[in-house]
């Protein structure tokens, strides 16, 4: 099972890089064509959209958790870690331009796509506009699958970014609900924090590269994977 601390990264960095996802995706989650409901409806609306954009990063962890899989086969966890720390260090600087113009051109296409999709305002026109949300391009979606990867196997991978995704629900509700803190400082001051816990974050991966053997924090690889045997046909089996 994902271990108790990465699956607490994952919450962590879902809740501090919302803090960064309320100016990229709250435009979008306040947008959203909830006029005329009842309130219950409304918050059903908001539920399948973020249940559909879960459904993403959940689809795009078990990719990523599939390639930490395989370089966990090959014995090289440990080079995995350090490489997504220095990675995420990179983000630190540059996430601003990976992020941002390329949201711009998407969204304009988003939303083209999200007036057919909800048209007729049912809870799966809200999940798809959800879905395609979770696919757009961001500078902390990169980070949180860089971590997916660091899990080893597909499904630790999507239960990192679920574990992400719900990190990120609570901030992206309360603005659709408030969306005058899209406006002012309010936002700005907090986001500030993203750089900070992205470049905590990069340290901590490089550390648990280094293997220490320190418990929690840069624990021993297993440089023998689970299984060394190689399936070939018929349920035969070789030996690595």
């Amino acid at each position: 099972m994902l271990s108790s601390t990465l699956f607490s990264v994952a919450l962590i960095t879902g809740f501090v890089g919302s803090l960064h996802c309320v100016g990229m995706c709250g435009p979008i989650a306040v947008a959203l064509p909830i006029g005329g409901m009842s309130p219950l409806k409304a918050l059903m609306a908001r539920m399948s959209y973020h249940v559909g954009r879960l459904s993403a990063y959940m689809s795009l962890g078990y990719v990523f958790g599939y390639f930490g899989w395989g370089v966990r086969w090959a014995g090289m966890q440990q080079w995995l870690s350090i490489a997504i720390g220095l990675m995420m260090l990179t983000l630190v600087f540059f996430q601003h331009n990976l992020g941002i113009s390329a949201m711009q051109g998407l969204w304009g296409k988003l939303k083209k796509t999200a007036s057919k999709v909800i048209q007729q305002k049912s809870l799966v026109g809200f999940g798809t506009l959800g879905l395609l949300n979770g696919y757009l391009p961001c500078g902390i979606l990169y980070i949180a699958l860089a971590g997916a990867a660091a899990t080893s196997t597909p499904f630790q991978g999507s239960l990192y970014m679920l574990m992400y995704g719900l990190g990120t629900v609570p901030a992206l509700l309360l603005v659709s609900y408030l969306p005058h803190l899209l406006k002012g400082t309010f936002r700005l001051k907090f986001q500030k924090i993203v750089p900070i816990y992205t470049f905590v974050l990069a340290i901590f991966f490089v550390v648990r590269g280094l293997n220490l053997g320190i418990p929690y924090l840069s624990p021993h690889f297993d440089k023998n994977p689970d299984s060394k045997e190689i399936p070939i046909c018929h349920g035969q089996s070789m030996n690595k």
